[in-house]
């Protein structure tokens, strides 16, 4: 099969690759800071467009929902079409929605608006790596991949530092407008310094896109809501069944294409099952952290936006820690053990903070430090295990769908994991609410059930009852927090025994070769 490149085959300049690496680099921090750097400015989005739970779930879920969606089929365009094409797409849509989100009236023009961008973070995702790949020579692409790694990994908690740093002088809108005001500029040098590398053959398998996206929204439509409207509701039965439609539909198609987009029955590889399933939990679990954790710090603790950030870097520390770790345990026993363990050790610090935020509003802020550096020692532990059994679980020459398969299931698990932890955090929390709203007006009862943001907001108009249920409220978060933590730490538990018992027998270590680890980019 030809490839058409509209590049010039002579090497580029330093200067040039030097550029490229930045301009690529920062496209990337934009994409993975899309949640985690709006999660921490929620508290203020709740009062500035009176958001309940699900709408500030959706807020997120709607970003994480349309990146998964579309994540396979813009890899699939970038090399049909064009890479410099589809990331100066990607560019244009996620900036003009997210500096248009910082001015949404409501919160429904600010979900639609975060979907949008989700869909230009797609496009902008799968080419900053193969970009990289494309243009620096065999002999400095370690670097390179070192460079895209770091930032891969970093990103989250950088977009969160930042928010916090724009919270404590401007309002909620101006982290939009920050990353959607920089995601513009970098089209000018992504039109520069990206080269068009294309191959017009491919296929663009626009049907697995459509049963995709359904199966997606559907699912996640009926888990967001099923708490909010209950789970014998028509609409909420009816989103499950399109769900569940559109997860048989993609299955059928991918089995009847002669060139499917992801060929299920490539799951057949016990290291490639395994592998997705500790990166989905990884991040079931850490996604719906990332989204809950800064409301609890804000909302309970009463941290400013920054102060909350700065005391989520006890996370990054411990991924630090657990990374060094996971190096040392794969080569003597094989990338299984630390990926089980990572997902155990996950597990333990989520029961610890479960069992901490059972005192509720009074809970040990050292104790919960404590559980999120085990946490982080975890995740670290488990992250790279989890890819290197997805690639070596496919031949050499599948491993650009293996990269796919990589990180579609990091989103779908992300966005699962929003969508379950808040609904259990939602429903625990309307449990434990209700004790103090014997005699409160229905319209009042209404905005004091939707949310701990909104009931500390309205508890101000009942004088000095207020005090009472704002106390309420801020107890009612921390269990209902601690109710989600449980069922995250089940969800990591189970999968690591599964994953146990899956993980092929162990094979001689070898370290990927830097072309190797190139080839892991969904294209």
């Amino acid at each position: 099969m030809s490839t058409t490149r509209a590049s010039s085959t002579r090497a580029p300049s330093d200067a040039r690759l030097r550029g490229l690496l930045i301009s690529l680099c920062v496209g990337l921090a934009l994409v993975v800071a899309g949640n985690s750097a709006l999660a921490i400015a929620l508290p203020d989005i709740a009062t500035d467009l009176e958001a309940d739970q699900s709408e500030l779930t959706w807020i997120i879920d709607a970003y994480a929902l349309t990146f998964a969606a579309f994540l396979l089929t813009a890899g699939l365009l970038a090399d049909k079409i064009g890479r410099r094409t589809i990331i100066v797409v990607g560019l244009s849509v996620f900036g003009a929605a997210s500096v248009a989100s910082a001015f949404a009236p409501d919160p429904a023009w600010f979900i639609a608006l975060r979907a949008i961008s989700g869909a230009g973070a797609a496009a902008i995702f799968p080419v900053t790596l193969s970009a990289l790949v494309d243009a620096y020579p065999p002999e400095r692409r370690t670097f390179a991949i070192a460079v895209w790694s770091g930032v891969s990994s970093a990103g989250a908690v950088a977009g969160t530092i930042v928010a916090g740093v724009l919270l404590e002088w401007f309002w909620w809108g101006s982290v939009q407008l920050l990353f959607g005001g920089v995601a513009l500029l970098l089209v000018i040098p992504s039109l520069i310094l990206v080269a068009q590398n294309r191959n017009p053959r491919l296929s663009a398998d626009p049907l697995a896109a459509l049963w995709s996206v359904l199966a997606l929204t559907g699912i996640v439509f009926a888990v967001i809501e099923g708490p909010k409207l209950g789970w014998d509701d028509p609409l909420v039965l009816a989103a499950l069944a399109v769900g569940i439609v559109g997860v048989a539909a993609f299955i059928v198609h991918q089995l009847r294409a002669k060139e499917p987009s992801l060929d299920v029955r490539l799951f057949r590889s016990r290291g490639l099952s395994a592998g997705s399933l500790i990166v989905t939990a990884q991040f079931f679990a850490s996604l719906g952290l990332f989204v809950l954790a800064p409301q609890y710090l804000q909302l309970v603790e009463e941290f400013t936006p920054l102060g909350a950030a700065l005391s989520l870097l006890v996370i990054p520390l411990g991924v630090g820690a657990g990374i060094g770790g996971s190096v040392a345990l794969a080569r003597r026993f094989g990338q299984g053990t630390p990926g089980a363990l990572g997902l155990v050790l996950m597990a333990g610090g989520f029961a610890g903070a479960a069992v901490t935020l059972g005192e509720g509003a009074g809970a040990s802020i050292w104790m919960l430090a404590a559980a999120l550096a085990v946490f982080g020692v975890g995740f670290g532990m488990g992250i790279t295990p989890g890819t290197e059994l997805i690639i070596e679980g496919l031949p050499a020459e599948r491993r650009s769908i293996a990269s796919a398969v990589n990180d579609i299931t990091r989103e779908v698990g992300g966005v699962l994991g929003i969508a379950v932890l808040s609904s259990v955090l939602l429903s625990s929390y309307r449990d434990e609410i209700a004790g103090v709203l014997d005699g409160v007006p229905e319209p009042a009862r209404e905005v004091i059930e939707s949310g701990a943001g909104a009931a500390i907001g309205a508890s101000e108009a009942f004088g000095p009852a207020g005090e009472a249920i704002a106390k309420a409220a801020r107890d009612a978060f921390a269990i209902g927090l601690g109710s989600a933590s449980w069922v995250a730490a089940a969800v990591l538990a189970v999968t690591a025994v599964v994953c146990i018992a899956l993980v092929p027998p162990r094979r001689a270590a070898a370290a990927p070769a830097a072309i190797d680890a190139a080839q892991r980019v969904a294209r």
